[in-house]
């Protein structure tokens, strides 16, 4: 057997482009109409950039108080899905490896080696890494952790792309061999994740991962939870990383009135405010008592189809919609014009994989209508998009989409439901259209796995195409990058031609923090397991 260092095969063609920019560095992108993009997909007026940290040592000590739009419903890491969950789960799990601005670095386990053929995995466990309970950290638990992941009976919703692992041994307390049925170029990437998570048997066992306990190992430990409300995390005096984290806790808190979030840190109510609305950005990089960063992007949006219902799995009646939309009127309404129109699939330009030629442009009305009338609806339908009430920017997504809908004779009601409620009915498939967003992933088959091939936890409303599978499938076990990165660009074509969604833009995420809070080294793969060297120059 050989060692490998993996590099992640999107990250290392997009995230050390995309580095974070603090205050002094420079400017987000512009709104449509402003500097011409450059070759790497940024305004040319943009330098990003590290921060500069403080002269002095990092200090230990103190709590972080960070306000986010919404509380997650679920933090089981195995069955989590939405954005929050992983801003909080990457601070309280571990997983075997780490993903970092492209490198595979160690996690839980400090080495591995893979067989020359690629199928077999040995990684070698730390033993200095201690669950919050107390136990130690051993081969079972990864054993446990990973089968769990792969029974149906947990819901993972990403469960499809670990189905390339056919066995996972603990040789010993500190050895485990995982063995692949076919080769697959992602699998350490995707063990770095936080879906890969290793947890606690005894605390899943007692009473599962969604409660006031936690069964991570990670570098903050749950303290409290009060749903909706505020989540708080206490260091983990145990953790395996040398002098880490420096801060005593993490104060989660969730508040969806975007006016309330960014008065809280302008009034230093809050340290960290996660994603300020697009329409404050300007206003808070002016305050010479923050500090912001960011200008790339990690959600990609778009608005689904339920392709189990008509007039839906009608792929006629799916291009007229696609044709319909003009994308960087919804990302200018949307979002003030900070990110990218993404007129292909769901990579972005720039990423690893991603279609670079934009299948759709200015709304195409006559090619629409059209298609409409081709399918049987020459005078189109009614229809029901739902949206999450409290995402203020996907609200006036979904207003967008109704008025260039009613344009080709589609009749759209706005449905407004709590997140819970959305994600009970997308589940059931108990919809028409829905406005959402998917992050980024770190590598381009965790998220095609689980949202666009059959039986994936996140394809609502199941939609399948067996060209399209058979080119994800045979993309994971491509280990040559070019040849790869063409398999995809396949996929993506399909996605955006006859898949179920219509992917409207890449945002453009910006963090903004008080002067005083230190560390940030912002990835946008994204992670956010940096946070544990955040701390307080107070």
């Amino acid at each position: 057997m050989r060692a490998r260092v993996l590099y992640h095969t999107l990250a290392a063609g997009a995230a050390l482009t995309f580095l974070a920019a603090c205050g002094s560095g420079g400017a987000p992108p512009p709104a449509a109409g402003g500097a011409t993009p450059s070759n790497d997909g940024l305004s040319s007026n943009v330098r990003l950039q590290d921060e500069t940290q403080s002269s002095s040592a990092p200090k230990s000590g103190g709590r972080l108080s960070i306000m986010i739009r919404l509380d997650a419903v679920e933090l089981d890491p195995h069955r989590m899905s939405e954005t929050s969950a992983f801003v909080i789960n990457e601070q309280v799990y571990d997983s075997l490896v780490q993903s970092y601005r492209g490198e595979i670095k160690p996690g839980l386990a400090e080495s591995w080696e893979q067989s020359v053929d690629g199928k077999t995995l040995t990684f070698k466990l730390r033993d200095n890494a201690y669950f919050h309970s107390g136990r130690k950290v051993t081969a079972k638990d990864v054993k446990y952790s990973l089968e769990r992941i792969k029974d149906p009976k947990t819901r993972a919703p990403r469960a499809r792309s670990y189905e390339s692992i056919s066995s996972v041994e603990a040789k010993d307390d500190h050895t485990v061999v995982i063995t692949l049925s076919q080769t697959n170029a992602a699998i350490l990437t995707l063990l770095s994740t936080t879906a890969s998570s290793i947890v606690d048997s005894t605390v899943v066992e007692a009473g599962g991962l969604n409660g006031k306990v936690d069964g991570g190992s990670g570098p903050f430990k749950l303290a409290s939870r009060v749903t909706g409300q505020a989540i708080k995390l206490d260091k983990h005096d145990k953790y395996w990383e040398k002098d880490l984290p420096y801060l005593d806790g993490m104060d989660f808190t969730f508040n969806p009135d975007d006016n309330a979030r960014a008065a809280a840190v302008r009034s230093g109510t809050i340290d960290f405010l996660w994603r300020p609305a697009p329409e404050f950005i300007d206003a808070l990089k002016k305050d010479e008592t923050l500090k912001w960063y960011g200008g790339s992007g990690s959600l990609s949006l778009h608005l689904r189809l339920n392709t189990s219902k008509a007039p839906y799995d009608n792929v006629k009646v799916r291009q007229a919609i696609y044709h319909a939309l003009d994308r960087q009127e919804i990302l200018n309404v949307a979002n003030s014009g900070f990110g990218t129109a993404l007129n292909a699939g769901y990579l972005p330009p720039d990423r690893f994989g991603a279609v670079s030629k934009p299948l759709y442009g200015k709304a195409d009305i006559e090619k629409a209508k059209a298609l409409l009338a081709e399918a049987g609806y020459p005078d189109g339908f009614e229809a029901k998009l739902m949206v999450i009430a409290t995402s203020a920017f996907q609200v006036r997504s979904a207003e967008v989409e109704q008025q260039q809908l009613a344009k080709i004779g589609i009749k759209v009601t706005i449905e407004s439901v709590e997140a819970t409620t959305a994600d009970t009915k997308t589940k059931s498939g108990d919809f028409d259209m829905y406005q959402s967003g998917f992050g980024l992933t770190y590598d381009p088959d965790e998220r095609f796995s689980a949202s666009f091939l059959k039986g994936g936890g996140l394809n609502y409303g199941d939609w399948s195409d067996p060209e399209y599978e058979k080119l994800v499938v045979q993309a994971r076990s491509e280990l040559d990058e070019a040849k790869r990165a063409a398999l995809y660009q396949q996929a993506e074509t399909i996605l955006a031609e006859r898949g179920p969604v219509a992917m409207t833009f890449l945002n453009a995420d910006f963090d903004v923090v008080r002067k005083d809070v230190m560390g940030y080294q912002g990835d946008p793969t994204p992670t956010y397991r940096f946070y544990r060297k955040l701390w307080l120059d107070r």
